[in-house]
């Protein structure tokens, strides 16, 4: 093959998660021209990766996808996150060979249908993701995600880190998640950062925009007068990895800073809901190629239980793997 078109078109963990099928595209068709058709959001995360050639970055409401992938021609289409009128503009597009999973209403679309479901969440999800390659990639099995920050991105995370006062190794500890995943309470967090501060280290708290008031209030209420330290605003996406990647820990529940810095092998502790919540398994959607320590609440109940994971835990854990 010589033109490849992956599809990813939803999150940021979600994409991060999609790296291990570009890169073994790449190792089984060094010489084919891999795109990655993506959200506008997610898809300064593909920059640098040397799986990627070039990216279509997609928007549900512009019209002549399927003209623009057909002037492209593409040989094959993997169609990692299924949709629909995705599932349409491809068949549209006339692409020869197109890799979609077999069990949806419109998987007719799909002439190269796979037998594939994520219902159970028993393997990883970079692992289902590389099952969308069939035959392919029959085999393969997920290592890590791939995210690749240049140098002059790390001068600039070094530089906002010096302006601040802040020291490489710092916990970036990142409350938010858009409600997009079980996690602590606002009164935790606050309670956690207090306490990672009081044990000795520097921690940054991290976050979107949307975001600010809640971060402001934990730093208000954590009870320490140093060490304590909040972006004065929300970075661009390459430049926030950038500074994750110089932190010596990333705190959060399951959400896509938690992938970036596995991306970038940042050592992370990560909130997640009992397994008995299938579709948010760790076994599924834990990062993924780095030191990662997993945190979960025991017992029956809803998203209050998740406050059962104890700050004094989470500090144990991070005085564990401070000097690793």
């Amino acid at each position: 093959m010589n033109k490849i078109l992956v599809s990813r078109t939803d999150g940021i963990g979600d994409l991060l998660l999609t790296t291990p099928l570009f890169s073994e595209l790449k190792r089984a068709f060094p010489r084919a021209r891999i795109t990655g058709l993506v959200s506008a959001y997610a898809a300064p995360l593909l920059i640098n990766n040397p799986s990627v050639d070039s990216v279509i970055i997609y928007d549900k409401k512009e019209k002549g996808l399927a003209e623009k992938l057909k002037k492209q021609k593409f040989d094959a289409v993997f169609a990692v996150y299924p949709r629909p009128a995705l599932a349409w503009e491809f068949f549209s597009a006339g692409i020869p060979l197109r890799y979609g999973t077999s069990s949806r209403w419109y998987s007719f679309l799909y002439n190269r249908p796979v037998r594939l479901s994520r219902k159970s969440s028993e393997k990883h999800e970079a692992d289902y993701n590389l099952a969308v390659a069939g035959e392919f990639l029959e085999g393969a099995r997920a290592q890590k995600e791939y995210l690749f920050i240049t140098e002059e991105e790390s001068l600039k995370a070094d530089g906002l880190l010096g302006r601040m006062g802040i020291k490489k190794g710092f916990i970036a500890l990142h409350p938010g998640s858009k409600g997009s995943a079980w996690n602590l309470s606002e009164a935790s967090y606050t309670k956690l950062a207090g306490m990672i501060v009081s044990a000795g280290f520097e921690v940054l708290l991290t976050g979107s925009g949307a975001e600010r008031e809640m971060l402001g209030r934990i730093a208000a209420n954590a009870g320490v007068n140093a060490g304590l330290f909040l972006l004065g605003s929300e970075l661009p996406l390459r430049d926030f990895a950038a500074l994750l990647s110089r932190a010596g820990a990333v705190i959060s529940c399951s959400t896509g800073s938690m992938h970036i810095a596995a991306a970038l092998g940042v050592k992370t502790i990560s909130f997640f809901p009992p397994d008995r919540i299938r579709a948010m398994r760790p076994r599924r959607w834990g990062p993924l190629g780095n030191d990662g320590i997993i945190l979960q609440p025991a017992g029956a109940g809803g998203r209050e239980t998740m406050d059962s994971i104890l700050p004094e835990a989470v500090v144990g854990k991070i005085k564990e793997t401070a000097g690793k």
